[in-house]
């Protein structure tokens, strides 16, 4: 049986020499083949793979990325196993023959690695040489072949991944959509684990890497891969390639000393991911018997390959079939508060007397954390951190002994810490320096009802056929002709409105060493000062668009600066797509807003990046007036929108901004092409879609934007929220939409409408 090793290479030549050279001098002769596929070197490196003749080269002509060439290879390939290579590593003695011995422990087993000394996901070991002569000596003490140092893993980094051919052709080959490179590994692990494979990571067998060769000179490219492979792996999968597949060898720590010893023990695992921490847990304690809940479908099914059963739904009654209770539940810190009452008491329902619990809390005093609570638009959510003191006495009010915490510091912000030190004392330097911590603390010992763990439960995102709920507590209206909609709506006679929930909370970070130029809002502190009304104008809007957008796949189109499509997602949109036309806007929305499940490119909307019915809303604020025709722009969105989706638009009222002006005549704001009066937007709004409400923003009476139509734009506006930083909530408030079916002696200088596709 042979053994196909596919290395490709682009460039770089006398690192892929090195490589070549560590094969022929530490695998059997006649134990491998040798396939290198190049992609389009320009050094010379093809044609010296040419003048080898223990070599077959496969040339592609272009940089067809790592993944295609790998296929290439594997196509090419004749032998019982497939041998992924990266070009920058060193092979040591006896590797082909150790991986191969693992591979071949199981015919349930799909792929093995070695560890090495640069790799993440735990493959990496402490390796002290520092030249070829001391790596070969390093490498002949470490590579001594021990199955019981074979390690089930959730997934395998792909520098050197051994296949079995059986498991190649049922799992399939690498997904070329990634590119270059980057998560194609990930990708593929996590499809043979889907077809019951197992895979295993061999510390007893080392590899040297000298890692990501191929983009030494070039880190932003490999940044920019990185964020947009994340991308495409999230959107394929619905869950991040890093979060869900976490191990928290952290947790799993603090747990050890709770479990040392002992055999058989329950434990579950709240937000599991797709199992690694479980698996890793597993691999400690093989007796143990795993559970545990995780919301995101996708992730679970993984997980349910390790666990004995993985929960979905967020009711903890559920979680225990057995009901004989856990020894050990893990608790991640994944709600919006740290710790909360509901979680800690609800979790005696699971925890058997004596059980422990292991939390993840985030450290309030983390430097990074109190600059951040400083700035004037915080991030932040309140009651989200809990200082070590506070992590305590949440546990201990909860009845919990032998509470235990651990101080992890992630990258120190060195200046902040000593400036803190320096009013605190410097007594207080690792308050200031702990990221997060670890607490473990056990459960009493006498039974105590407990509250269910509601605020686990996912948001549900409104009926395909109904308006969300309102911010009041009423619902959105769905008739243009009364405008009821958020800004108060619902609310029945004689009942007491409810109080809105702020705005503060929602405000993604500022982008202050951004530059207002009057086209598009930057979130700063400058705008705050300059433009305090175009500021609280576009807040309002993202407010009004975000219950629409709870669980949904939403376009921001002209997106700006990105800091809307932030809100939409942090209030609950499934994915969000930023697009706008100004490459400088989208470089900085993604420097400061990108994350799972947002992301933003360079578009015209004229000509969207998107296939026909690809979102369930369309967001776009202030946009239409900018682009030559108005009507084409709503055939676009129409387009891209599924059938029945929502489009929420807003634009100038011409009666307001240029009275007097015609349509098509010249109006004073220089960015714009025209502008619409009220009558001709929601007229061409009509040719394609179904109004659900129209909202008036800045409205103007006949003396102007004064009393006494304040009182009317007040009594239209019900509750709405006004922390808009450095405004007086009495002013603030008249920036909010309000439905136009409520109004009456006032003009809006902006009119926003919610509409569905026909």
């Amino acid at each position: 049986m042979t053994t196909s090793i596919v290395i490709v290479t682009h460039n770089q030549l006398a690192v892929t020499k090195r490589c070549i050279e560590s094969i022929r001098r530490h695998t059997a002769e006649g134990s491998y083949e040798l396939i290198v596929v190049d992609n389009a070197s320009a050094d010379g490196t093809a044609k010296w793979l040419k003048e080898q003749p223990d070599v077959r080269l496969v040339e592609t002509g272009t940089n067809a990325g790592y993944a295609r060439g790998c296929n290439a290879g594997a196509a090419a390939a004749s032998g019982d196993r497939i041998l992924l290579l990266n070009n920058d590593t060193a092979v040591t003695p006896r590797w082909l023959e150790q991986l191969t011995r693992a591979l071949d422990s199981g015919d349930d087993v799909a792929a093995v690695g070695p560890v090495t000394n640069y790799a993440g996901y735990g493959q990496t070991v402490e390796a002290t040489y520092r030249t070829p002569e001391e790596l070969e000596r390093f490498a002949e003490a470490y590579n001594v072949s021990t199955p019981s140092l074979w390690e089930e893993r959730l997934k395998l980094i792909g520098f050197c991944l051994l296949v079995s051919r059986r498991a190649w052709e049922a799992v399939g080959p690498l997904d070329e959509a990634y590119g270059i490179g980057n998560y194609e590994d990930d990708d593929w692990c996590l499809r043979a684990r889907r077809f019951g494979y197992r895979l295993l990571l061999c510390k007893d067998t080392f590899v040297h890497h000298e890692g990501s060769a191929t983009f030494r000179d070039r880190q932003e490219l490999h940044r920019k891969l990185m964020h947009d492979n994340a991308i495409v792996f999230q959107r394929k999968w619905g869950f991040h390639p890093a979060i869900a597949t976490n191990i928290r060898t952290d947790v799993l720590d603090s747990l050890e000393p709770a479990v040392k010893g002992k055999k058989g023990l329950k434990v579950l695992e709240i937000s599991c991911g797709c199992g690694g921490t479980l698996l890793e847990l597993r691999n400690r304690h093989p007796d143990f018997r795993l559970f545990g809940f995780e919301a995101n479908d996708a992730a679970a099914g993984i997980a349910r390959g390790i666990a004995e059963r993985v929960w979905t739904a967020a009711d903890p009654s559920l979680w225990d079939e057995e009901g004989d209770g856990y020894d050990a539940v893990l608790l991640h810190d994944v709600f919006p508060t740290a710790l909360p009452s509901e979680a800690m008491s609800a979790l005696e329902t699971l925890l058997r007397p004596g059980g422990v619990v292991v939390a993840t809390v985030p450290n309030r005093l983390n430097a990074a954390h109190v600059k951040a609570f400083l700035s004037p638009v915080s991030r932040l959510k309140p009651g989200s951190m809990l200082s070590e003191a506070e992590t305590k006495r949440r546990l201990e009010e909860h009845g919990y002994t032998d509470v235990a915490v651990e101080k992890l510091a992630g990258e120190i912000d060195e200046e902040a810490v000593e400036a803190l030190t320096k009013i605190a004392g410097r007594d207080r330097k690792d308050d200031f320096a702990v990221l997060y911590f670890v607490a473990r603390a056990v459960r009493r010992q006498e039974e105590e009802n407990a509250l269910p763990l509601n605020f686990l439960r996912k948001k549900t995102p409104p009926a395909a056929d109904a308006a969300p709920t309102s911010e009041a507590g009423g619902k959105k209206g769905a008739d243009a002709d009364t405008g009821d909609g958020p800004a108060g709506a619902g609310v029945a006679p004689g009942e007491s409105p409810a109080a809105p929930p702020p705005i503060l909370a929602d405000l993604p970070a500022p982008q202050n060493d951004a530059v207002f130029t009057g086209e598009r809002l930057i979130l700063n502190n400058a705008v705050l000062g300059s433009h305090p009304d175009v500021y609280a104008e576009h807040v309002y809007r993202y407010r009004l668009a975000q219950p629409y957008c709870v669980g949904k796949r939403v376009l921001d189109a002209a997106s700006g600066s990105g800091f809307g499509t932030r809100m939409l997602k942090d209030a609950g949109a499934a994915e969000v797509e930023g697009v706008d036309i100004d490459a400088e806007s989208v470089r900085l929305a993604n420097r400061d807003y990108a994350a799972p499940g947002i992301s933003f490119r360079v578009g015209d909307v004229l000509r969207l990046p998107f296939p026909n019915e690809s979102f369930d809303v369309v967001v776009t604020f202030e946009t239409i007036e900018h682009v030559p025709d108005g009507a084409q722009w709503l055939r676009e969105a129409a387009r891209v929108l599924k059938p029945g989706g929502r489009l929420i638009v807003s634009t100038p009222n011409r009666e307001v901004t240029n009275p007097g002006v015609p349509f098509g005549g010249k109006v004073f704001n220089p960015y714009h092409c025209f502008e619409y009066s009220l009558n001709e937007f929601v007229g061409e709004l009509t040719l394609l879609y179904d109004l659900e409400g129209v909202y008036g923003q800045s409205f103007v009476g006949p003396n102007g934007a004064v009393a006494p139509q304040w009182a009317d734009v007040a009594a239209a506006l019900g509750p709405v929220p006004t922390d808009i930083p450095g405004m007086h909530p009495e002013h603030a408030r008249y920036f909010a939409p309000a439905p136009l079916g409520r109004m009456k002696n006032a003009k809006p200088a902006y009119a926003v409408a919610v509409c569905r596709k026909k």
